[in-house]
């Protein structure tokens, strides 16, 4: 629909609910608190629309009309969209005499960024790239639609002084992203159903249950544009590596959809004793990942007793794997998984001995790995550890938006009490909040109560398997102390365990704490203290 400001300047905007409706907060600047604006509808009809809130710093405003209109469908907003993706959008340029004209391309980058360093949804379009930005006047809050659902809107294309004209030259225009809209309404709107069953906490990543971790997303994949620069993802366990990782090798793909990937997870293999046993087992494995044939096992069999396990497995990746035009990515989940073993240095010092060789065709390998373990304390040698050719990628909790998020794709619509709850006993931790909302959806048909107890048994799983941990490692004495006194003095051997179980971080102030309310109760009961004292 347009809107019109009582100054005559015009936006779009476009229905979230019957009676509430979204545009640009640059659109309505001018208009005061509780001030009136003008909703033209496509059929004829004109409404009018008080000011409710505005975000500036997102580009986001709030309509609401004091009669809804019913004969309309308002739109399903979705925090996410895969790049590439067509959109289309309806605005009303200046150049069409304030008529709507559709306008179509595709999302350019999903995690981008505006020309203010402001989030935003890059997207690319032809029409954009021949108007060079000058269609774009009236397009200010257009809801992007990609599958019938909206993923954004337009925000300001060409700001004070033609700031944004480079882009539009290129055919680029920059959007609110879905996510921020939501946020924004948090409250406003019913929360969305899932367009899924609930998926179980701990299963294999999706892109409809994946939380976006866009500054994560940005270094690593900046890192992975250039040889010699491994991106090291470094987090908990059950942060969201994986995850994270496997998101990352899609977003490559689509960039690189030439290129080629090897995901392989150091797990599979840690039972092995000799470095031998490994390369051998990687060897089969980057043939069946890279699509290659029984002659890549011949290569790596050459020079057998001459040469080192990982110089052979190098001269097999060089002849068959690379030198083809394109780049090549190893994607090793789990790398320090070896740790301990014998060979780990070898192994460690041939991944940086590739990443350094910067002729062709190693320039054209790329390494993303994910480690729990501080990736400094996994460098035994400074000149044979991949672990500090770059700094790492380090995952943070999820965020209180992203919880929100994250309950919203579950179909549950929940308090804000009920939100500050759970995020005080999980943490933002993605595992425990994942395994909290799916309880919750799970139950009475998503009508359950969200379990916020640190005694529920939603919880007992996870529980004695990281009460299994910190006796394995030896940690309940350090832990018992550290909930005694947060300035008890903690080797970094076992601070790195007890923070690679996610169990303690370190405070403003220098000290060590729990991380959530869960971990501190349940240690509190187990090693027989209580947390308040």
């Amino acid at each position: 629909m347009k809107v019109t400001c009582e100054d005559g300047s015009v936006g779009t905007g476009y229905f979230v609910t019957p009676d509430k409706v979204v545009t640009c907060e640059h659109v309505v600047r001018r208009v005061k608190k509780d001030g009136q604006v003008l909703l033209s509808l496509a059929d004829g009809s004109s409404h009018p629309a008080h000011l409710e809130r505005v975000d500036a710093s997102t580009d986001v405003a709030l309509l609401r009309l004091p009669q809804g209109a019913p004969s309309l469908t308002p739109l399903r907003v979705m925090a996410e969209v895969a790049r590439n993706r067509p959109f289309a959008l309806v605005g009303f340029p200046k150049t069409m005499g304030g008529n709507p004209l559709l306008l179509q391309g595709v999302v350019h980058d999903p995690v981008g960024r505006d020309k203010r360093g402001a989030s935003a949804l890059v997207l690319y379009s032809d029409m954009v790239a021949a108007g060079r930005g000058a269609l774009m006047h009236g397009y200010s809050g257009s809801p992007v639609v990609v599958d019938g659902a909206v993923v954004g809107h337009l925000g300001r294309v060409l700001i004070e002084g033609d700031a944004e004209r480079p882009a539009a030259e290129l055919g680029l225009v920059f959007a609110t992203p879905g996510r921020e809209v939501l946020r924004f309404l948090q409250g406003e709107v019913p929360a969305p159903v899932a367009a899924l069953p609930a998926q179980a906490p701990g299963a294999a990543y999706s892109q409809e249950w994946y939380v976006p971790r866009p500054e994560c997303e940005r270094l690593a994949l900046a890192y992975l544009e250039r040889p010699g620069s491994p991106a090291v993802l470094y987090g908990p366990r059950q942060s969201g590596k994986s995850w994270l990782l496997d998101h990352l090798v899609s977003a490559w793909r689509q960039k690189w959809p030439k290129g080629s990937v090897a995901r392989i997870n150091l797990l599979e293999f840690d039972g092995l004793a000799s470095l031998t046993e490994l390369t051998d087992q990687l060897a089969y494995t980057l043939m069946e990942e890279l699509n290659g044939d029984e002659s890549w096992l011949a290569t790596h069999e050459t020079g057998k007793g001459r040469a080192s396990e990982m110089m052979r497995l190098g001269t097999m990746l060089k002849k068959h794997a690379l030198g083809g035009g394109n780049p090549v990515l190893l994607a090793i989940d789990s790398t320090d998984a070896i740790l301990g073993r014998a060979y780990a240095g070898s192994f460690f010092g041939g991944l940086r001995s590739w990443m350094q060789k910067s002729s062709p065709p190693w320039d054209q390998l790329r390494l993303l790995m994910a480690v729990s373990t501080t990736p400094s304390r996994i460098i035994q040698d400074t000149n044979q550890s991949p672990f500090n050719l770059s700094d790492p990628v380090v995952l943070p909790p999820l965020s209180q938006e992203d919880v929100g998020q994250l309950t919203q794709r579950h179909g549950l619509q929940l308090q804000a009490t009920q939100l500050e709850g759970l995020y005080a006993l999980a943490g933002g931790h993605p595992y425990l909040v994942r395994r909290a909302l799916f309880a919750a959806a799970m139950a009475s048909g998503g009508r359950g109560a969200l379990p916020l107890e640190p005694t529920s048994e939603v919880f007992e799983a996870y529980l004695l398997s990281l009460g299994h941990f910190v006796e394995r490692e030896k940690l309940g004495p350090v832990l018992k102390a550290v909930l005694r006194d947060p300035t008890t003095a903690v080797s970094p051997a076992q601070e790195d365990l007890l923070k690679k179980a996610w169990l303690v971080r370190r405070t403003v102030d220098g000290g060590l704490e729990p991380t959530c309310t869960l971990h501190r109760e349940f240690f509190a009961r187990v090693l027989g203290r209580s947390a308040s004292q």
